[in-house]
């Protein structure tokens, strides 16, 4: 896994579909798309807030801009390796508080790994954002790091002496690791976290991902004819992705009881459709074909909005403190 996008601006629109309203969606794709190479794919996402989880607060409200800070992993095994090793024990960035040791550091990355099965924490890749959004468009800055450098870099060790210490695995990724544009978005990550503090652990979101992208042959001479109403149906963003998440659940940084709990019904899936520039005819036509119609929904947004739900936590009990054998317990079994 060599070099990775670190810097993304599209729209993104949600839509809630059932299982007939996708196979139309895919059907009408899979003449100009198809699943990418990394398959069916568990992400999970560790989103950072206040105590009171204030940026989430103000997300919700719909503000003309607003901003997120989420560490996300790929693959069930390194989502587990995350989750873990940022809830096995307090976990604040706080102006005036010393970072992690580097003890401390290596002890939870490797706690976070063990209950994971996995044996080298520099070998997870943790990647490291802020998603911005204004006027509906969607700014996305990351970085990509390694499970203990992530835990260093959060409680506020300097970006290039965590990527240093702690590098990247894979050599594609650590080349890039303290090039100017990583600087760069360091520094920003560095900036918003400044300006929200104290920060914490707040909300685990993790799906089962299927992406669509543009395949790299398009159809064409006769085959083109033949595929289209016109040729004007070819025309469109060659960035655009399709993603379809399944068996979404949330896991309640501040209740860690709770265990894993459904965002969705068990057989709905979120379509959300990356894009920047217009739809393409026959996307157009197959969501009108079946009503399928943008949602008001944010993942963590409305993860925010059911926990709220959820009864609260006795006074006095610790809401970061956790125990990363709980993270062994079964997922909720989806039909």
């Amino acid at each position: 896994m060599g070099g990775y996008h670190s810097v993304f601006k599209r729209v993104e629109k949600k839509y809630r579909i059932d299982p007939a309203q996708r196979r139309a969606v895919e059907a009408a794709a899979a003449a100009w798309m198809a699943v990418d190479a990394y398959g069916r794919t568990r992400i999970t996402s560790l989103y950072l807030d206040t105590p009171d989880r204030a940026m989430i607060a103000r997300s919700v409200e719909k503000p003309l801009y607003k901003e997120k800070l989420r560490l996300r992993a790929y693959g069930e095994a390194a989502g587990l390796a995350l989750m873990a090793a940022f809830m096995v024990g307090p976990m604040v960035r706080s102006l005036g508080e010393p970072p992690l040791s580097e003890a401390v550091v290596e002890a939870r990355a490797h706690a976070g790994c063990s209950v994971a099965g996995l044996a080298d924490p520099l070998a997870v890749t943790v990647f490291f954002g802020i998603k911005k959004k204004f006027k509906g468009i969607v700014y996305k800055r990351r970085l990509a790091l390694s499970l203990p450098a992530a835990l260093a870099f959060v409680s506020g060790t300097a970006y290039e002496v965590a990527s240093t210490r702690w590098p990247l695995a894979d050599p594609g990724q650590a080349a890039e690791a303290l090039n100017a544009q990583t600087r760069q978005i360091a520094r920003e990550l560095e900036a918003a976290m400044g300006r929200v503090t104290p920060l914490v652990p707040s909300m685990g979101i993790a799906c089962d991902r299927e992406a669509w992208a543009v395949q790299e042959m398009l159809p064409t001479g006769g085959e083109l004819a033949a595929s289209v109403d016109s040729p004007a149906d070819a025309l469109f963003d060659p960035e655009l992705r399709l993603t379809f998440d399944d068996r979404l659940e949330y896991w309640d940084c501040f209740r860690p009881q709770m265990g894993w709990c459904p965002i969705i019904a068990p057989r709905e899936s979120i379509l959300e459709i990356k894009s920047a520039g217009p739809y393409p005819r026959w996307l157009v036509t197959a969501l009108s074909a079946h009503a399928i119609y943008p949602a008001s929904f944010t993942k963590y947004g409305n993860a925010y909005q059911l926990s709220k739900k959820q009864r609260p936590v006795r006074r006095g009990a610790s809401n970061q403190l956790f125990l990363a054998p709980a993270l062994r317990k079964e997922r909720i079994h989806y039909a």
